[in-house]
Order: C-alpha cells, then structure tokens, then sequence
C-alpha cells in the first residue's frame, strides 16, 4: 500500500500547476501592463511637446472683444483718403505677387497690382528694396513675436541659392486707427529688435536640414496662430518681446533669397465675421490683401497721415534715418 501511494503522489497526469493551466492568462496580463506603460509615455511625450507649442483655444473671440475698426480710417471696407495727394505714390516697388487669394477672407482678394501668381498659402506681398535696406514701422505697434528660419543656403531645382535670409516677426498694432491689427514681416536679414541675431553666435543661420526654428512669443502662419515659449535656445537672440515702436521707427533690415532682396509685409484685420479658413487660434483675424486693402504714404516726420494710411516702411522721397540706424548691425539696447 505505501508503495501505491508514493506512485499516485508522483504520477504528473493527477497535477496540473497553476501556470500550466492559466498560461494564457498570464500572458494577457502582461500585454495588458506593456500597453499601459507605452500609454503613459506616450501622454507624457505628448505633453511636453505642448509645452513648447501652446495653442491658443480654438475657439472665436466673443463679439463684445472684437476690436471695431474705426469707420475713419481709410481702407478698401471703409472709404479712400479724404485727399489721395501723396498717397499710393510708390507701386513701383511692389513686387507684383500679393498674397494667395484663397487665404484672404476680409477686403479685396486680388492684389491690384499682381503680375505673376503667388505660391499657395502666400501671406502677403513684398516691397522690392536694396539688400540691408532700413526697414520703417507703418503704425505704432508692439513686438509679439519672432521665428529665426535663417539658413546659409539651400538646393532649389538643383541649384545652390545663397543666402536665404528669413528672420519673421510679428507685431500687434497701437494705433487707434488699427486696433487689433497683426504685422507680421518675414525674409528680414536681421532687426534691431532682437538684438542678439547675427551677434551672438548662438542665434545665427540655422543647420541645413536641422528644422531647429528659434523661436518666442505669438506667431502667425497662413491657418493657424499660437504662442510659444522660448524654443530651441531661442533665449540667445534676445528678443525684445513687448517693446513699442512709433510709425516711421527702425524696425529692420530687408533680407536675400539669393540675389533678390526684398521684405514681406503681411497683415490681419479684426471683424465681427468668421474666418473659414482658420483651424487654430483667433479666428475674428482675416488675412487681407496689403497693396489693395491699405492706402500707403511716404514718411516723414512732419508728413500728415490721414486717419488709416499706412506709412511706407522703407525710407523714401529724401527721408533717412540716422546714420548710426541705417548700419544692419544696429540694435535697441532695451524694452521701451
């Protein structure tokens, strides 16, 4: 009899462990904690992404915070100039490219003064200038935002361009005439206002390739806006973010794309209607037509601006600036 029992205790077909039974079900479990724990990197990996890159509700400003543009100030939704003496005086150094009619939602869509097409999501349009050429405020506004897209060059049909400047700022407008209004300029060489671009080593052309945009404050771009914190060791350009500049002050230096040297100008105008195109950020801002939406005039310091027309942002009809200003490594020294 004992030597039965010690056969039944050591007989495998009346044992079945409890991970031989449940093998499968230990194995879901584990799948289970892995999906878990990828889950949990990857919302963390997702928030701080946004740390960087905070979006501005995408939802429409409340009507009663719709800034009104004043019926005064002169413009294509409004009324011309009460006198066009001086005004519109300088088409000759439009480029002839305005912005893509398929992002203008307020105003005329076509640019009067066009003689080629522009690339798709084209903010605005340029003013043909010497390389370096000074670059003037058209309205009282304030500094908002900068993006460094600076490179040393770059392959295009297979041929090397070189240099291709594109410092962008953006500003938000002071005058009563404008409330609410975005400038916002790109292709710059460099701008007094960021006062460490081209200084400090640490804020110059980009790497070819590297996408590493140094950038702060609130930016503009052909469907959405938002703001950024300090990104890609943007603190080195010194921005000075919230600094104010009067109509007719130094603001920048007109930039290359090879041997075309120019700067862009673009705009968005406040109104009480939706922009359709606008998947992020403000969307009471519509992109406008800037060489048909505005009336522009040449400036001076004694010159008389009507209510609404724009100051031409180059210097022009015997205005210059100071010679210390008109020297592209020219920088403020501090926020006003």
């Amino acid at each position: 009899m004992e030597q039965n029992n010690n056969q039944e205790e050591n007989n495998p077909s009346r044992e079945k462990p409890f991970l031989r039974k449940y093998w499968w079900m230990v194995i879901v479990l584990i799948v289970i904690v892995i999906v878990i724990v990828l889950a949990g990197l990857g919302a963390v990996n997702h928030a701080r992404k946004k740390h960087n890159q905070k979006s501005i509700p995408d939802v429409a400003y409340s009507p009663a915070s719709i800034p009104t543009i004043p019926a005064t100030s002169a413009s294509a939704i409004t009324s011309p100039p009460p006198n066009m003496i001086g005004i519109n005086t300088h088409t000759e150094l439009y480029s002839g490219t305005g912005a893509d009619q398929d992002l203008i939602t307020l105003g005329p869509k076509v640019d009067s003064y066009s003689r080629s097409q522009p690339y798709p999501s084209k903010r605005g349009f340029e003013f043909e200038l010497d390389s370096k050429a000074p670059l003037l405020a058209p309205m009282d506004m304030t500094l908002t935002g900068f993006q460094n897209n600076s490179i040393e060059y770059k392959i295009e049909n297979g041929q090397r361009i070189a240099p291709v400047n594109d410092l962008m700022l953006s500003f938000e407008s002071d005058s009563p005439d404008w409330p609410g209004v975005v400038i916002m300029l790109y292709h710059l060489y460099t701008s007094p206002l960021i006062p460490g671009h081209y200084q400090n080593s640490d804020c110059g052309d980009i790497e070819i390739g590297s996408n590493k945009f140094q950038s702060e404050g609130h930016l503009f771009f052909s469907y959405d806006d938002y703001t950024v914190s300090p990104k890609n060791n943007a603190e080195a350009c010194q921005a000075l973010i919230g600094r104010k500049v009067k109509r007719g002050e130094l603001i920048g230096y007109a930039g290359n794309v090879g041997e075309h040297s120019f700067a862009s100008f673009c705009f968005k105008v406040p109104d009480n209607s939706i922009s359709p195109i606008v998947k992020k950020g403000n969307r009471n801002l519509h992109w406008v037509q800037p060489a048909s939406f505005f009336y522009w005039k040449s400036y001076s310091p004694d010159a008389d601006f009507p209510s609404g027309v724009l100051a031409y942002p180059f210097e022009i009809d015997g205005y210059q600036l100071p010679a210390e200003q008109r020297d592209a490594n020219f920088k403020y020294t501090s926020k006003k």
